[in-house]
């Protein structure tokens, strides 16, 4: 082989190995976003006030898992529960990114804690904290706006009273 060809054969690959490792890096921004956005529209009385909120969480899942969610976390802010959490530690597993899917199981590690919202000034604790570890599947595919999550599968899930 010719250096000339060689050359070219390593630059391919280096170029190949780069994009997959800036998916890789993508999925994880993905996946950590949802996490965020989840946390923050949990917590937040006003996060989801408007249908258009949807949009936010759109930006990390398609469609359908963006509605599941909002739907999740609408039906407790409508029973005045809020959800404080802190996601303390997520592990990555093994991303393969292939013909523009992927998958990726997390280990995780929550901090939640409840609050009930009896009135504008007077909240009261609904549940005990508790921390949760999870190990969870998430499933991506690629669009030309990055990474969605298209389904979310909990594998297991133990939590760890902190009281």
């Amino acid at each position: 082989m010719s250096v000339i060809k060689t050359f070219l054969l390593l630059a391919i690959v280096s170029l190949s190995l780069k994009a997959g490792t800036n998916d890789i890096d993508k999925i994880k921004k993905s996946v950590i976003g949802y996490n965020m956005q989840l946390i923050e529209a949990a917590k937040n009385e006003a996060f989801l006030e408007s249908f258009d909120d949807i949009k936010k969480l759109e930006r990390f899942a398609e469609k359908r898992v963006a509605q599941k969610l909002y739907i999740w976390i609408k039906s407790w802010h409508e029973n005045d529960l809020f959800m404080d959490a802190r996601l303390l530690d997520i592990t990555f597993g093994k991303i393969v990114p292939k013909n523009g899917t992927a998958d990726v199981i997390t280990d995780e590690v929550w901090l939640y804690r409840y609050i009930r919202h009896k009135s504008v000034n007077e909240k009261e604790e609904a549940f005990p904290p508790a921390k949760k570890h999870y190990k969870v599947k998430y499933s991506l595919k690629k669009s030309d706006k990055g990474w969605k999550i298209t389904s979310i599968d909990v594998f297991y899930e133990k939590e760890e009273s902190l009281k």
